[in-house]
């Protein structure tokens, strides 16, 4: 079955704001290949972790989405790809994804058009793929000097779909700042915002799937 052929690219301990955190930083934020590195920045970057004074800001939002839904999605070749063109698809990004293509029309090496699928190092408006699986899909941007990650994955066990974002700004910077604080606030309304269309179109799209089928 589909399920079989990824259920192995399931995350033992789940997804989480360690797990993210700690891709980010070894990635540099998606910029590069951990695997590709001297062992000596690899050692230094998981350091890093471990540096309480230097933890950049990372959030993790999950809800979760029907059980006729989760039977639907865990059958699709690669969930990912279904979750991340929900995301993208949904009438909650709309605006942004309005002001985005405005943005982005000229630009040769990124698509405006939501593709069917993610490959490794597609560029989407602001985004690149930097880390596919069957379940989760990890993707980076740079806007003026800052590096993030923004993700999106599937935990069909526990019916749950998430959204997370790590930014290079250092935790204890945005805590001493009340303007910085606020903005946080705000991006975590808008992030659960963001969730919650995801979850609204791909119900939608299981609803539609199910509707032909019965036609």
């Amino acid at each position: 079955s589909a399920t079989a052929a990824w259920a192995k690219d399931s995350l033992a301990g789940g997804f989480t704001l360690d797990s993210l955190k700690h891709w980010a930083l070894l990635s540099n934020f998606g910029q590069e290949s951990f695997d590709q590195l001297r062992s000596q920045e690899r050692r230094r970057r998981r350091r890093m972790i471990d540096d309480d004074e230097n933890q950049p800001y990372v959030d993790l939002f999950s809800k979760q989405i029907s059980n006729e839904s989760n039977d639907y999605l865990k059958f699709q070749p690669s969930p990912s790809d279904f979750v991340a063109r929900a995301f993208f698809g949904s009438k909650h990004f709309m605006a942004e994804r309005i002001i985005l293509t405005s943005i982005y029309p000229l630009s040769r090496s990124s698509s405006i058009t939501l593709p069917r699928s993610f490959a490794m190092n597609d560029r989407f408006l602001a985004w690149r793929v930097a880390m596919k699986s069957p379940l989760e899909l990890i993707l980076s941007w740079n806007v003026s000097n800052v590096n993030g990650v923004t993700m999106f994955a599937y935990d069909p066990s526990l019916r749950k779909v998430y959204h997370g974002n790590c930014i290079n700004i250092a935790e204890n910077t945005i805590q001493d700042r009340p303007l910085a604080m606020r903005g946080i606030q705000l991006h975590n309304r808008y992030a659960q915002f963001l969730l919650d269309g995801m979850v609204e179109e791909i119900e939608f799209q299981h609803k539609q799937n199910h509707n032909r089928n019965e036609c």
